[in-house]
C-alpha cells in the first residue's frame, strides 16, 4: 500500500482508500457513452452496470431486483435505466422504479468517483 495516495494493488484491479471508503476501479471513463449500460465483472461479488447518463456516471447492480435479468443488455432513457425483461424503470441515483411488474423493488445503487479518466465506486 502507498499510504502517501491511498493507492493499493487488488486482484482484477486497482482499490483506492479514500477517507474510510474502499473505491475499486470498474473501467475507464471511455468504455462507458453517452446511454451505455455496460457490465462489468468485479472479483469477489455478483457483476454491476456502469451507465452514464448526461455525461454523468453511476454504477448499480447489474441484476434486476425481479427478474434477475442482466440491466446491461437493457438501457438509459430519460435518466432511467430499462430492464430489458419486463421494462421496469430504475432512476439513475436512486434506484427508484416507476412501471414495476409485482414484487420489483428498488435497485441499489452506489457512490462514484472519477479518478484520472477512470470510473471507481465504493461497493461497501
Amino acid at each position: 500500500m502507498d499510504h502517501r495516495h491511498g493507492f493499493r494493488r487488488v486482484a482484477g484491479g486497482l482499490s483506492v482508500t479514500v477517507a474510510t471508503r474502499a473505491l475499486v476501479r470498474l473501467c475507464g471513463t471511455e468504455s462507458v457513452g453517452e446511454n451505455d449500460v455496460v457490465r462489468i465483472d468485479v472479483a469477489g461479488r455478483a457483476a454491476v452496470a456502469v451507465s452514464r447518463w448526461d455525461g454523468e456516471y453511476f454504477v448499480s447492480d447489474d441484476v434486476c431486483p425481479h427478474a434477475e435479468a442482466s440491466l446491461s443488455a437493457g438501457y438509459v432513457e430519460d435518466g432511467r435505466i430499462i430492464c430489458p425483461v419486463h421494462f421496469a424503470e430504475f432512476d439513475l441515483g436512486s434506484g427508484d422504479v416507476h412501471n414495476p411488474p409485482i414484487g420489483c423493488g428498488k435497485l441499489r445503487f452506489y457512490p462514484v468517483t472519477i479518478i484520472d479518466g477512470a470510473v471507481f465506486a465504493d461497493l461497501g
